[in-house]
């Protein structure tokens, strides 16, 4: 049986732009109705809300409601196993298969490959040309939504999404790549942070093995559980023993950190890619040839990542290092208008922590 809900969006009609208005979603066997809580502000949904994506971009994927960061609460469940008043982390990549209920295997080419969910051809991403977390009641598959701990804190469970994306780059190592020499990771970013985060807590990449490179010394006094150094002092042709570099740091620096993991890593060495830019980056493929380096690129996440995480959570030592990226408190998100302040703030004083928006919908 499927019924209707109505559900309150602030939708992005043009860059700068919210207008509140009402979406009309049919709710199948299968899916569950989440109502967010909390979410949390992305370099994505800024690049939308300033115009900074491409005009193409912007034309094809607005109106629509921002944001794929966040946790919710289940208002309706027509999955027995999901039960109505749990709190659960959203997975914002919905491959086709689930949204047109059907087997993987008759999706699309991808699916039929067993490629991971978020390369699905069919698929469809929460804030990106469908809408995201902004509205009142979201209307998900109910593998796209996963039960958060009792013990853990919303200010954690939140951070699901970004962590996943470095969960799900670093599983294209196998497990004798994180042994086999020093792990470095560049950019001093959450994205940065949170990935170098997740080699020391989850992978257990000791301090001696694991170097962050970044351009603000302010920010790199934050990783104290790794090795940094300044990108503009450090002779990147002249040390050794880097076998895996990952790349975090997207825009216009992804060029300068890119050939400085090439010139770092040694031969048959691993670059990931992570940082996204709008622009096509040149690199030095000559000595991507002569070291025989193998690149990977990543993009987003599946649920699974998201189960692993809410148990790695639970470790104490791992929450008091992911706290150091949750802001003091989380704006109150009541309107369209409240909506805007918080993005222009968001835009305008482009912190190192992370900004947070706590809905609520009477």
């Amino acid at each position: 049986m499927t019924d209707v809900i109505h559900s309150k969006a602030y939708r992005l009609i043009e860059p700068g732009k919210f207008k509140e208005t009402i979406i009309e979603h049919k709710v199948k066997e299968g899916e569950v109705v989440v109502q967010p809580i909390l979410a949390s502000i992305c370099h994505a949904d800024l690049r939308y809300y300033t115009g900074k994506r491409r005009k193409e971009a912007l034309n094809q994927k607005l109106p629509m409601a921002l944001f794929h960061e966040g946790i919710g609460e289940v208002v309706i469940s027509k999955d027995e196993f999901i039960q109505v008043g749990q709190k659960v982390a959203i997975v914002p990549s919905i491959p086709g298969y689930r949204l047109e209920q059907k087997k993987k295997e008759d999706c699309c080419e991808s699916c039929r490959r067993n490629v991971a969910d978020n390369y699905c051809k069919t698929g469809v991403f929460l804030g990106s040309g469908y809408d995201g977390i902004g509205q009142e009641f979201l209307v998900l598959p109910s593998e796209n939504v996963v039960p958060i701990p009792e013990k853990l804190k919303d200010e954690i469970a939140v951070l699901a999404e970004l962590c996943s994306v470095s969960l799900h780059a670093l599983n294209h190592l196998k497990e004798e790549d994180f042994h086999k020499g020093k792990i470095a990771v560049f950019g001093d970013g959450p994205v940065g942070y949170l990935t170098a985060a997740m080699l020391y807590h989850y992978f257990h990449i000791p301090k001696s093995q694991l170097l962050v490179f970044g351009a603000v010394e302010e920010k790199l006094n934050q990783f104290d559980f790794a090795t940094v150094h300044l990108v503009n002092d450090f002779p990147f042709l002249e040390a050794k023993g880097v076998t895996v570099a990952i790349e975090c740091t997207g825009g216009k620096f992804s060029e300068s950190a890119i050939n400085q993991a090439i010139d770092l890593l040694e031969p048959e060495g691993k670059l990931i890619l992570m940082g996204v830019t709008e622009q096509c980056v040149p690199i030095n493929t000559r000595d991507v040839l002569e070291k025989g380096l193998q690149l990977y690129g990543s993009s987003r996440s599946s649920s699974e990542d998201f189960k692993i995480l809410m148990q790695a959570f639970l470790n104490e030592d791992y929450q008091k290092t992911l706290s150091k990226l949750i802001p003091e408190k989380s704006i109150a998100i009541r309107n369209a208008e409240d909506l805007k302040k918080a993005m222009d703030e968001a835009a305008e004083h482009k912190g190192w922590k992370k900004t947070y928006l706590s809905f609520s919908w009477n």
